[in-house]
């Protein structure tokens, strides 16, 4: 569909196309007043201007002509966001005029701008993008006044970063804590088969990456690169950029790195998907890293994922296991805080987050100093229910105790005094372990801490190094990691007086 450039209102509008392409390449009808489309955010998403009842024939066409254009020249989501703006213009002043309304007057324009608070008034600013595109494309639909209005006028933009600057606990950065308390949830609960391989994978990608949704659902098999060198794989993941104006999807990728153990799971991620390809019946093809069973509605996109199941499916799995509120917004965030105070540039932030420049990652340098827990006992014991940290099972003596026959599975701290005859507990993992022991202990599922192992003197040996640390002036990233474990060791404190007490109160 080409438009020309005319500034007059009643240029006479074409005609819709039978068949349009949008700029991701999904075909549909746009001649009716419902149209379907495809789209890699939503899979299928539906503009309806049946909504628009209160306005011309002759302006719900235009309306229909620049949504259409903007499908076809801008992304997706551009496109649906003008659309449903405008609907919420019309719902809000235009809706309430006795007669259908054949021109948007400055009175509509004043009118909605009262409507708005601060924190909204941006939403007017977009409606200002759309009217004023119309008009440059010959299109218009609003008056002379209501253009010169919105050519001296100041619209508030959308404040952005606000959660980031402040740090807040329930959209910005995760802490420490709740960090480790994901990754430790994803393991515990894939190990113990909680969750299926999707959201474990989804979620380490994004833990790994800080990628959008949109991101990850235009992964391909073929975007994880093998290599070997000297008998090991090596591991790169080539990430779809986004958010890149006037360029196709996957037209562009870059190159990241990728550990072994990422690597690793992407490849039982490809092997998953070879059965279930199987299973529906498909041969050869293209295919995605995370496949959908529907086809969808995308020239070489077929079986892909929508960005909003990618979310979805995320904070699902994440939601249930840790009870915080998880979004992958949240884990791009967390990335790029934990970079800016480990002291990395705005540059290589910027390269993180798969910036073109380092305007967007600014808001991060303006976030408040980061808070540093001062743990305690007291604060420890406080808020190990609400960590649960622990994964093991506590055991009464060392014979209940799975390997509990195996002299060489104790596990000691050796910093104690009675580093030989006093144990922590017993570790129930045959294989080779190459955590650090007994710290790394605490927070693993295959520990079964003892009813009378010395766990107050290691909680308060831990408690101590953290505090002199803290005192020397020393990094917190470098004494905030056993955080963790120093909940992980509180609770099974509180575990062991529990089950002393109800063994008194049965004895009794």
């Amino acid at each position: 569909m080409t438009l020309g450039i005319a500034s007059a209102l009643d240029y006479a509008a074409p005609s819709l196309p039978d068949v349009a392409t949008t700029r991701d390449g999904a075909t549909f009808d746009p001649r009716p007043d419902i149209w379907s489309v495809a789209s890699l955010r939503s899979r299928n998403a539906t503009f309806d201007f049946t909504r628009l009842s209160s306005i011309s024939d002759e302006m719900r066409h235009k309306i229909k002509l620049a949504i259409l254009w903007h499908l076809q020249n801008s992304s997706f989501s551009h496109a649906f966001n003008q659309y449903y703006r405008f609907r919420a213009f019309h719902d809000e002043v235009l809706a309430k005029q006795n007669l259908p309304v054949k021109l948007v007057g400055l009175g509509h324009i004043l009118n909605y701008r009262a409507s708005l608070s601060d924190a909204t008034e941006w939403e007017l600013g977009v409606i200002r993008i759309l009217l004023e595109s119309m008009q440059r494309l010959g299109i218009g639909i609003v008056s002379m006044e209501g253009l010169a209005y919105f050519a001296e006028a100041t619209i508030k933009a959308n404040v952005k970063g606000t959660s980031i600057r402040t740090r807040d606990p329930n959209e910005g950065a995760f802490s420490d804590l709740e960090l480790l308390a994901i990754q430790s949830a994803l393991n515990n609960a894939y190990a113990k088969g909680e969750i299926e391989l999707y959201p474990y994978a989804l979620a380490w990608l994004l833990l790994a990456y800080g990628s959008r949704p949109i991101q990850i659902a235009l992964l391909k098999e073929q975007d994880l690169v093998i290599s070997e060198s000297d008998g090991q794989k090596l591991y790169a993941l080539m990430i779809p950029r986004a958010k890149r104006r006037g360029v196709a999807l996957r037209s562009s990728l870059k190159m990241r790195y990728c550990s072994k153990q990422i690597g690793l799971l992407l490849e039982q991620v490809i092997r998953h998907n070879s059965k279930l390809r199987e299973q529906l019946g498909l041969a050869g093809g293209d295919w995605p890293m995370f496949m959908s069973p529907k086809a969808g509605g995308l020239p070489g996109l077929e079986h892909h994922m929508s960005a909003l199941e990618i979310g979805a499916f995320f904070i699902e799995a994440l939601g249930k296991l840790t009870g915080l509120k998880t979004n992958a917004k949240r884990f791009r965030i967390t990335l790029a805080q934990r970079a800016v105070d480990d002291g990395k540039d705005k540059f290589t932030v910027a390269e993180m987050l798969d910036h073109s420049d380092t305007q967007s990652v600014k808001v991060y340098y303006e976030a408040s100093p980061s808070v540093v827990l001062r743990l305690d006992r007291h604060l420890a014991m406080e808020l190990a229910p609400l960590a649960q940290a622990f994964a093991g099972v506590l055991v009464a003596m060392e014979g209940e105790a799975r390997r509990g026959e195996d002299r060489s599975s104790r596990i000691y701290d050796r910093s104690l005094v009675d580093n030989v005859n006093d144990p922590l507990g017993t570790c129930g993992q045959m294989s080779f372990c190459g955590l650090l022991a007994p710290v790394a202990c605490y927070t693993c599922r295959n520990f079964q801490p003892w009813l009378n192992g010395p766990h107050e003197q290691f909680m308060a040996a831990l408690i101590a190094e953290r505090k002199r640390m803290e005192q020397s002036g020393i990094p917190a990233q470098a004494y905030a990691n056993r955080d963790r474990t120093i909940l992980a060791i509180a609770e099974v404190i509180q575990l062991c007086a529990a089950e002393v007490e109800l063994r008194g109160e049965t004895a009794a």
